[in-house]
């Protein structure tokens, strides 16, 4: 299966470059950046696909392949200290017929990290809870393979009155392969539908997305000794409960569990060319989510219920002249969840088969999540579509706010991250290519308490409180909040090669992250990246 769906990624690089190269290049290939085709006009990247009639410029494609390795333990507590990585992906922008734009990408990850233990989802942020292992000392090395497939379509049906479509399908395995074991199966699918309407100097969107996510998790152990293994059930800021591996609970060992979530929302699009140079996009949305944990039926146990309501706005201004692009940016997301465990009794009918009644629910955790946005990206001394110099900055705002119950207790924690980025980038064109320097800084800083515990009523004498995990607890929160800064630099060379109408090139990036602090609850204070990329736009 995985040989397959990676055939399939490199059928389509080959296929793109066969439908690009029937068409002859009106502008030089190494004047062409795909990033920056790409990012020219915010209505392409937004979810409404029936926007992609605004697409006038060239056809353009790119293929590459990647491997990369980090190394160094400053990372979460779901990561790895050493992680290898290999991938394909190729990614176009295609006008069919002049009514009729299509774009879309395929991807495929190799990923193999060593001394992991952590969560056992795939997807560990924005979580209504987490199975976390209860042991440091059942580190293992994880393996994942990644594919997804997008896809869109736009058609001028009227005047500019366009229609639109759009898929994006991720699929994974995940496998620990040191006991508790797990194997994880994701499926991530959004659809979405939707019409764009260009008004003269205003233009109007509106789409509908549905998106399915779903984490399947199947628990077992390959050793035959008696060993117990406990896995941590946290609701929230790490408050939560132990349980113990075997043929019940979250890690039930008789059957897969699936944590579903199903999200509906409704977004809305408006442009405004105030200027012939000068424009305004705002893209705003809505979503909500609703799902479970466990198997939906009167015969197995739905362990949790959770909804969520998400709210996401992008705007950019944008200033076009002859040879610069100035593009000022701000985001917004924000979401609010409710998670709730369920109650239950077991019954028998007249038959003498089991069943489940459910009783009024408990509810285990609130939590928040905002994120803001404000950027600024600057091209300078553009040639045809490949800009001499970029320049960016800015500045990401996060804010995390969670409280767990488990009656009478509850743990509440708030942080917030600050971190303002600037990175600068030159292109210098050759006789026979282009060379490419890139290099870039940030600096993150946070603030709140790891958790701040209070007591809904009076402890009883039999109630000690209840069970915490300190080693992943502090590590998550020094690798949040911890003042740091981070690194990258990056060279790349780009060439047409000989007898082909491509612009292959060859890049080389690395990133570091140091941490400004001390903590016995991190593997280490750094974590570099070094990354080859072989590839080409045509």
């Amino acid at each position: 299966m995985q040989r397959r769906l990676l055939s399939i990624v490199l059928a389509g690089i080959l296929f793109s470059i066969g439908i690009n190269a029937q068409e002859p290049s009106r502008d030089s290939l190494l004047h062409r950046d795909f990033s920056f085709i790409s990012n020219a006009d915010p209505w392409l990247l937004s979810r409404n696909a029936a926007a992609l009639s605004r697409f006038k410029t060239q056809n353009v494609s790119m293929a590459e392949l990647y491997v990369q390795y980090g190394k160094g333990g400053f990372v979460n507590y779901d990561a790895s200290p050493r992680v290898l990585q290999a991938g394909a992906e190729v990614a176009s922008f295609y006008r069919l017929t002049d009514k009729i734009v299509m774009s879309g990408s395929m991807k495929y990850d190799n990923f193999s990290g060593h001394d992991m233990s952590g969560s056992a989802f795939a997807q560990t942020s924005r979580l209504p809870f987490d199975i976390v292992e209860d042991s440091l000392t059942h580190a293992g090395t994880k393996h994942r393979d990644t594919y997804q497939l997008v896809g869109a379509l736009s058609w001028d049906f009227y005047k500019g009155l366009s229609l639109g479509a759009k898929f994006d399908f991720t699929a994974a395995n995940i496998a620990k392969y040191k006991d508790l074991r797990h194997k994880t199966k994701l499926m991530d699918m959004t659809v979405s539908a939707g019409v764009y309407v260009p008004l003269h100097a205003v233009s109007i969107g509106l789409n509908y997305a549905y998106r399915r996510n779903t984490q399947s998790l199947a628990f077992s152990t390959y050793a035959t000794s008696a060993q117990d293994y406990v896995s941590y059930i946290n609701y929230g800021p790490w408050i939560g409960t132990l349980e113990q591996f075997g043929n019940t609970g979250f890690t039930d060992n008789s059957r897969e569990q699936p944590l579903l979530s199903e999200y509906h929302g409704i977004g809305i699009q408006a442009g405004w060319d105030i200027l012939p140079s000068l424009s305004w996009f705002n893209d705003m949305d809505y979503s909500y989510r609703k799902g479970y944990y466990g198997r939906k039926s009167p015969y197995t146990i739905v362990y949790a219920n959770h909804h969520s309501h998400l709210f996401n706005y992008h705007s950019r201004l944008s200033l076009k002249l002859s040879r610069q692009v100035h593009n000022l940016d701000f985001s917004f997301s924000s979401e609010n969840l409710v998670n709730d465990m369920t109650a239950y009794r077991m019954n028998r009918n007249t038959q003498g088969a089991s069943y489940y009644e459910y009783l009024n629910p408990v509810k285990s955790a609130n939590k928040a999540w905002n994120e803001v946005h404000i950027g600024y990206t600057g091209y300078y001394g553009i040639v045809r579509e490949l800009p001499l110099w970029t320049v960016q900055t800015g500045l990401n705002f996060s804010q995390r706010k969670q409280t767990g119950y488990l009656y009478p207790y509850l743990r509440r924690q708030d942080l917030r991250t600050t971190e303002p980025y600037v990175s600068l980038s030159r292109n210098v064109i050759m006789r026979k290519g282009v060379f490419s320097l890139q290099a870039g800084y940030a600096y993150k800083t946070g603030s709140g308490d790891a958790f701040e515990d209070e007591t809904m009523a009076k402890p009883s004498d039999k109630q000690k409180g209840f069970p915490v995990m300190e080693a992943f607890m502090y590590r998550e929160y020094k690798y949040l909040t911890a003042p740091q800064y981070a690194l990258n630099m990056g060279v790349k060379y780009a060439f047409v090669l000989p007898s082909t109408r491509m612009k292959t090139y060859i890049a080389l990036d690395f990133s570091h992250r140091h941490a400004c602090d001390d903590n016995v609850f991190l593997v280490g204070k750094n974590h570099t990246v070094g990354r080859l990329t072989v590839g080409c736009t045509f």
